[in-house]
């Protein structure tokens, strides 16, 4: 499909749009999970403290990778405006001013980070992993800008309706890291560090795969030396539209991290290894509502630059229809077969020992999947409409919900945590719900009374 099919498609019927947008943006994120999950499997072999290692700066990393693919939603909502509007030249323009933000974001942060991340692990970690998870944390740390503007070109590109090509950029990631994963930690005996070393050369080979792409004329914008300069204007609008992304994902993997905390002080490592291990899973479960969330905001952000309410509409429904679809069916799956899909983690004599306790954890936890679902997508059309604030303060407040059911579970055991989870998130998925309908109910009323004051 070239350029110009893939824009008309995205201008085309909203299901259809939103069918073809998420297929591979639900390829892209199986291999980004699939990536991890790599890792654990290798460094499952290492034992215990090492996969309890992994799970403490997972969400460490996931808010690095959050930054660049808050920032790549930003973008892609922001290009999908000026593309449904028939503004290709800004949109171009908006583009390269992505970029540069996630350059200047990442060079800013990184010292910050790097500065930061000892007494970090300290906070949330354990004392018998605290040096390997420092060390396995600091490659990416100091490569935070490569995944910043990794995250921030895939956006780029799902913004102007290129998901495949942005599919294939995650493709060289993962493929290229499950190869190197087992040269780095055990040929060349770089153990956990090897694993996030491997991580970062894989992220590289994407970067440069993306920028080929951009810089190609396989996609619809076109960069020539008018766009190819600072434009404060662009950066402002990009940022407004982008942040409130980053700040709602830093939210959720910062809960992550505030979890893990609550696990350690209830269970020690050997009980965040038992709950991150399934976990890992439901974050493969929850990649078709992610995917389907990232392709509303550009189906239904044309819409709206189009001005066309009803094909808004249709779409939102579509796909909360489809996610509950996918997410419920994965789930009886998962309560069907749960041995199944923990056996690649729990190979090694120390790991099968906590096989069964693995398994009751991945049975309970996997309930949350169908609830969370509805947060990316209700986000989704929350930013299309113009409103990502909203989601950010849903965010919020569901997780300072949370964080209270996950102290009174603690106190109990690790299987009340878990339940914990699961009520939670029955809540978050309420006020997604609720707030998109009336933001929704809100945005109609004023166009309707802007269009019969026209009239």
């Amino acid at each position: 499909m070239d350029a110009e099919a893939r824009v008309a498609t995205m201008l085309g019927n909203p299901k259809r749009a939103i069918i073809a947008m998420a297929i591979p943006i639900i390829l892209s994120l199986l291999v980004a999970e699939v990536n991890m999950l790599a890792d654990r499997a290798w460094c499952s072999g290492l034992g215990v403290e090492a996969l309890a290692s992994i799970a403490v700066v997972r969400p460490i990393y996931n808010v690095y990778s959050g930054l660049g693919a808050g920032l790549g939603v930003g973008a892609a909502a922001v290009i999908s405006r000026y593309i449904g509007a028939e503004r290709p030249s800004d949109a171009s323009s908006g583009a390269i001013q992505a970029i540069i933000l996630a350059v200047i974001f990442g060079i800013i942060l990184t010292p910050i980070m790097f500065l930061l991340q000892p007494g970090l692990i300290e906070l949330i970690g354990s004392e018998d992993i605290q040096d390997s998870t420092v060390a396995y944390l600091t490659n990416f740390t100091v490569c935070l800008v490569l995944i910043m503007v990794n995250g921030t070109i895939g956006g780029i590109l799902n913004g102007q309706g290129a998901a495949n090509l942005s599919t294939a950029m995650m493709m060289v990631l993962a493929v290229s890291n499950i190869i190197l994963d087992p040269i780095f930690i055990y040929i060349l005996d770089f153990g956990l560090v090897g694993a996030s070393a491997a991580t970062m050369v894989a992220t590289s080979l994407s970067m440069l795969v993306g920028i080929g792409y951009i810089m190609s004329r396989r996609t619809y914008l076109r960069f020539d030396r008018s766009v190819l300069r600072f434009e404060s204007e662009q950066m402002r609008v990009i940022t407004k539209a982008g942040f409130p992304q980053m700040l709602e994902y830093l939210v959720v993997f910062g809960m992550d991290a505030i979890l893990n905390m609550i696990i350690i002080s209830c269970a020690g490592s050997e009980g965040l290894t038992i709950f991150s291990t399934p976990d890992a899973l439901v974050a493969l479960m929850i990649v078709p509502a992610m995917a389907i969330g990232s392709a509303l905001v550009t189906v239904a952000s044309d819409a709206y630059g189009q001005r066309d309410l009803e094909r808004m509409r249709k779409a939102y429904l579509f796909a909360v229809e489809l996610t509950l679809t996918i997410s419920i069916t994965l789930l009886v799956i998962v309560e069907l077969i749960p041995g199944v899909f923990m056996s690649p983690f729990t190979y090694s004599d120390e790991m099968a020992e906590l096989k069964p306790q693995i398994i009751d954890t991945m049975r309970i936890i996997a309930i949350y999947a169908p609830l969370f679902s509805m947060n990316p997508v209700c986000s989704g059309l929350l930013q299309a409409m113009k409103h990502p604030e909203r989601s950010v303060i849903m965010a919020i407040i569901r997780n300072l919900i949370m964080i209270g059911l996950y102290m009174f579970g603690a106190a109990y055991s690790l299987t009340a945590i878990c339940w914990a989870l699961d009520i939670g998130h029955v809540i978050g998925a309420a006020m997604s719900l609720i707030v998109a309908f009336v933001t929704y109910r809100a945005v109609s009323r004023t166009w309707d009374s802007i269009t019969s004051q026209t009239v």
